[in-house]
């Protein structure tokens, strides 16, 4: 029973392309500001710097040694990520910045794994003590990997952190060009977030191939580019969550209804209907919530999860129910509802039932689901335009890009930024 309780957190990352367990605890809806969870990534990030050593180990006493650490780092991970969980349940604290519970159920898919600004606990963007403020403005710790990730891609970036300031400078100069669509020598915002998109749907294209192909090495497939059976989906994720021999009924029950709703994603990304999918059906079936044509299935996801009278919408306590659980309780009772429940209720009122009729319906479902800036380039670009953008006329010419060439590029003697100034004002 506690592998079955284990599997259902598990599973979703993984149909999602997520390999491994447990997930990133910000995939579990997880406040990843609060200190608490930071110690959680920390460790989350030592466990998978372990395991790559582990699996690449040649070593034969470091092929003994590191079994004997993992279960020690896995319990300490699993065990915080409860305890957090659970506080987080008491307390709110998996409120976001602006004070709402940060929802699950909403994808949000950011271009970088990098935290764009590390902001500290307190609810505001600056950073505590002596060091606020500077010449009055606020300063805030910054990432610049997430700025270089999403401008570049991942792969581009690490590449020009190899190159020297010299290279990166010339490789920013070429972009430049690609980025100016209209050819008038400046850079739009419109231009901007077109880029950042384009890099972000690359991005996804990328992630997809390469977990069709696991998905592939997982049934040990000869031909590794062939379209992908159902069947091969379900075998692969069942050595991947299960193993290779049969559990116990309950897990293969639960893992079985999951299976059941991969399927019905699975029909919709078929755009053929021959009962495979290729490698850009594959992406539409991870990346659901970037292919428009997926939209039906992702609604009827979202209405399977909380609907629960079935009646094809969601209300306010439906909404409410995953976020609060004792939210009707509380509300028969006459209780004294927590500011972050409160502030919900209205987010749900003001911003969600777009025609104020007290539920939602298919199309304010999809985008409550699915937000405007899934993939974040609108913000994003309004980011790098503050950070460049030094006369403030709404466009970047090649010489702001370029005396700001470090917000887009990283170069050799950063290394992600390791060793560059640790904040940067924020206009």
């Amino acid at each position: 029973s506690n592998r079955s309780a284990e599997l259902e957190p598990a599973l979703r990352p993984l149909t999602l392309g997520h390999v491994g367990f447990p997930s990133h605890p910000s995939e579990r809806g997880l406040n990843t500001d609060s200190a608490t969870v930071r110690l959680i990534l920390h460790l989350h990030s030592v466990f998978k710097r372990y395991l790559g050593k582990f699996q690449c180990a040649k070593s034969t006493r470091m092929s003994r040694s590191l079994p004997l650490r993992l279960p020690v780092l896995l319990a300490l991970l699993l065990a915080l990520t409860t305890l957090a969980a659970a506080a987080g349940e008491g307390s709110g604290n998996s409120e976001g910045r602006d004070g709402r519970r940060r929802d699950s159920r909403v994808h949000d898919a950011p271009p970088s794994d990098a935290e764009h600004h590390d902001d500290d606990d307190d609810g505001d963007d600056a950073e505590d003590g002596e060091g606020d403020r500077d010449g009055g403005r606020r300063k805030r710790r910054h990432d610049a990997r997430y700025d270089h990730e999403s401008f570049l891609g991942r792969d581009e970036s690490r590449r020009l952190d190899e190159m020297s300031p010299e290279e990166s400078q010339k490789k920013l100069a070429e972009l430049f060009a690609k980025v100016d669509k209209n050819n008038d020598t400046k850079l739009s915002l419109d231009e901007m977030e077109a880029w950042l998109a384009e890099i972000a749907h690359q991005e996804r294209e990328k992630q997809a191939e390469s977990r069709f192909h696991s998905i592939k090495a997982a049934i040990s497939a000869k031909d590794m580019n062939s379209s992908l059976s159902l069947e091969d989906w379900k075998k692969a994720m069942h050595h991947e969550v299960i193993g290779d021999e049969p559990a116990d009924k309950e897990t293969e029950a639960t893992f079985a209804q999951t299976m059941a709703k991969d399927a019905a994603r699975w029909v919709k990304a078929d755009a053929n209907a021959d009962k495979k999918l290729d490698k850009a059906e594959f992406a539409d079936f991870m990346f659901a919530e970037h292919s428009p044509r997926m939209k039906d299935v992702v609604v009827q996801e979202a209405l399977n999860a909380s609907d629960v009278n079935r009646d094809g919408r969601i209300d306010l306590a439906e909404y409410m129910r995953e976020l609060f659980p004792d939210y009707e309780k509380e509300k028969r009772e006459g209780k004294k509802l927590p500011k972050w429940v409160v502030k919900e209720e209205e987010f749900f009122k003001m911003n969600l039932d777009l025609n104020k009729d007290g539920s939602l319906d298919a199309d304010e479902v999809y985008k409550w689901i699915v937000p405007e800036d899934i993939d974040h380039s609108k913000r994003e670009s309004k980011h790098l335009f503050e950070a460049a953008d030094e006369d403030r006329d709404k466009f970047l010419s090649k010489d702001e890009v370029m005396k700001n060439w470090e917000t887009f590029v990283g170069h050799r003697a950063t290394h992600y930024g390791e060793f560059a100034p640790s904040s940067h004002d924020e206009l």
